[in-house]
């Protein structure tokens, strides 16, 4: 059985990619760091349908944190076949209004979260020549937004460390790629008034907001080991937008 660690799952997209996993037989490691209630519904719900689930919660933001996370990893003889790098925040304002934390905030998680797991989880996946890692992203980094320096910024330099390390972990047949979201109803885009969204909607060749399941399905595709020669990829789950 093959195992994936999904980080941030307690959230829309974390668990429309977590059931999608289980639903493929895959062990599911459900990371979170505040929701616990939400993480027990989900790990619940999932056994109850006869997923193998394990639930580890950290901060993402503190390597002693992650370093924790990684030894219960192994205390369970359980190796990480594909790490889901989902977690992240969003704290928008224009630029005038946004304060240094606001900004540094963003790019802790969104960048720095990611890069301190995935620099653990290398050494895993080097020593069976296998590994597959999957970063969740943004339209955004490609075209830049209004009040979203932040954000902006943080997953495109997400985006440009999928492509450093899919050269540098090639020769290891680990694939390094990433899922760029459009705009999706979950609980971080929860502020967007209904006329910005039916305005997006106009300009997207489906005619739809793309959903959590949408953004599951371009996961799986990327895990799959029959996907060894795709890496350093940006896949955009956007309807065509872009």
């Amino acid at each position: 059985m093959r195992t994936v660690l999904i980080t941030g799952a307690s959230g829309g997209i974390g668990e429309a990619i977590a059931r999608r996993f289980a639903d493929e037989q895959y062990h599911v490691i459900l990371h979170y760091h505040k929701n616990s209630d939400a993480i027990k519904r989900l790990e619940k719900a999932l056994k109850h349908e006869g997923a193998t689930v394990d639930i580890l919660g950290c901060d993402l933001l503190s390597a002693n944190e992650i370093d924790g996370l990684v030894a219960s990893i192994k205390a369970k003889n359980i190796s990480i076949d594909v790490l889901i790098n989902n977690a992240g925040i969003k704290r928008d304002a224009p630029i005038t209004e946004m304060d240094d934390e606001q900004f540094s905030s963003v790019m802790r998680v969104n960048v720095d979260g990611p890069w301190l797991l995935i620099k653990r989880m290398v050494p895993m996946m080097k020593a069976k020549k296998a590994g597959r890692i999957i970063n969740i992203t943004s339209g955004v980094a490609k075209e830049g937004r209004a009040n979203q320096t932040n954000y902006a910024a943080s997953k495109a330099a997400l985006d440009n460390l999928t492509r450093s390390l899919a050269r540098e972990l090639g020769p290891y047949n680990i694939t390094v790629n990433s899922v760029a979201p459009g705009l999706i109803e979950t609980d971080m885009t929860k502020n967007v008034s209904d006329e910005d969204k039916q305005n997006y909607i106009t300009r997207v060749p489906i005619g739809r907001l793309v959903e959590a399941k949408d953004v599951a399905q371009a996961c799986v595709f990327f895990a799959d080991p029959k996907s060894g020669a795709i890496s350093g990829q940006v896949l955009g789950v956007n309807g065509g937008l872009r």
